[in-house]
């Protein structure tokens, strides 16, 4: 029986819908919905596997009265081709006329599906779709697509976000709300911000999301044949977040005789959204690829479920929930060393716009190199915007004529958020 027949592509396609309408709304993205209404252009929304695409689908839909929908991830679609969708689309045809606007669900999965989606967009569908993989999503958008479309870059639960799943929709006032909003960034350090992980609390969760990636996504699909290797350079760069390194000791330290091996299968990493690669800078480009990278993760909670957990790591994973919170923001960020270092510095339109460290807090031991590296960062980039991200202290200081913010992470996220409102006195 051909699984790909006109009957069998129907039956799918009508289970599929039926349980996307019936599935949960989920939580509240921190994303404007009503700008995609009606857009000219495709809608791209990238990320990691199981950070809630699907569910942001499902967000966006509620703004349509009727749409059209399909997974491609779906093990009956296994083995499909383009020419299948064009088959699902005179099914959608037939039982749906004059729907217009159409959502497709891990895209990735079907070879050549730019030319398909070029077609109707070009017979003027509205298009939403999800895709999981960066590298083969920018190589076919840039090929056939260049110009007609717009990316949303989803990730795993922000903290804003993550306390409005929890309650938490007021900007906190007084020192009890102040208190608890405190617990829940030391609890959302841990437990990070997959929602399938948030809903059950099963670790096995997040073990399978990750062997999944590394799997499916990378080994599979780039046909790696030194799986050890690759799955111990896997474990080493979560054990190591936040830390220098270059190809050649991540080769030394796992044991392959070629950088470059190493540097294409972090590229893999990067284009799962695993992990990200942050520069250190300079004005030189090239310096800046010759220096030591820091490597962060997709999510905290994912780092301390597959990873080597060691006493005293918070400031770590304090280091890494700032990088995914500016990151999530869509700032470029790069990291700053001279005499002394900034752990962060985001850049836009030429410039470097905001000198960070992430510090959990800020004592008499410490004070002085987190300041003067922040200080130092500040005068080589010329730039004016310097703050210190710590667990709770709140404070303004200004040395030597610079003006240096101390505030709460907490503070600094919710205060920007949309999702959170801001009571006034």
């Amino acid at each position: 029986m051909d699984p790909f027949s006109h009957h069998n592509l129907e039956t799918v396609l009508i289970n599929q819908i039926q349980r996307f309408k019936n599935s949960s709304p989920g939580i509240q993205r921190r994303i404007d919905f009503s700008q995609y209404v009606n857009h000219p252009q495709i809608i791209v929304i990238t990320g990691v596997r199981r950070c809630g695409k699907s569910t942001l689908l499902r967000q966006i839909a509620d703004y349509f009265s009727s749409y059209l929908y399909v997974n491609l991830d779906d093990e009956r679609f296994a083995g499909m081709g383009i020419h299948h969708l064009t088959e699902i689309m005179t099914i959608f045809e037939e039982n749906n006329p004059g729907v217009r606007t159409i959502f497709l669900d891990e895209i990735q999965n079907i070879p050549e599906w730019e030319r398909f989606v070029r077609r109707i967009h070009d017979d003027g569908y509205q298009i939403f779709l999800t895709g999981s993989n960066a590298q083969l999503l920018s190589s076919e958008l840039g090929t056939r697509l260049t110009g007609r479309y717009v990316t949303i870059s989803l990730w795993p639960f922000r903290f804003d976000e993550y306390c409005n799943g929890l309650g938490v929709t007021e900007f906190p006032r007084g020192s009890q709300a102040e208190a608890e909003v405190q617990r829940l960034c030391v609890k959302y350090l841990e437990e990070g911000g997959f929602p399938g992980f948030l809903q059950y609390k099963d670790p096995e969760i997040l073990h399978q999301i990750f062997e999944g990636i590394i799997y499916r996504d990378i080994i599979v699909r780039y046909g790696i044949r030194e799986i050890l290797p690759f799955r111990e350079l896997c474990r080493y760069l979560y054990s190591n977040l936040t830390r220098e390194a270059s190809y050649q000791s991540l080769a030394k330290s796992i044991g392959v005789k070629n950088a470059m091996t190493i540097r294409s299968w972090i590229g893999y990493l990067q284009d799962s959204f695993l992990i990200s690669e942050c520069f250190r800078f300079d004005y030189t480009l090239r310096r800046q690829h010759a220096y030591q990278k820091k490597m962060y993760g997709v999510d905290t909670g994912l780092r301390n479920t597959v990873s080597f957990r060691f006493s005293g790591d918070t400031g770590l994973l304090f280091e890494q929930a700032v990088w995914m919170e500016y990151s999530s923001r869509g700032h470029e960020l790069f990291w700053f060393k001279a005499d002394g270092e900034c752990d962060f510095l985001t850049f836009n339109q030429g410039k470097i716009t905001t000198c960070i460290q992430a510090c959990t807090e800020l004592t008499v031991e410490n004070q002085e190199r987190e300041i003067s590296g922040l200080l130092e960062a500040m005068k080589e980039t010329q730039c004016d915007n310097g703050i210190i991200l710590t667990m709770r202290q709140y404070q303004d200081m200004i040395i030597d004529g610079t003006p240096i913010k101390i505030r709460p992470f907490w503070n600094e996220v919710l205060s920007k958020s949309q999702l959170i409102r801001k009571s006034t006195w």
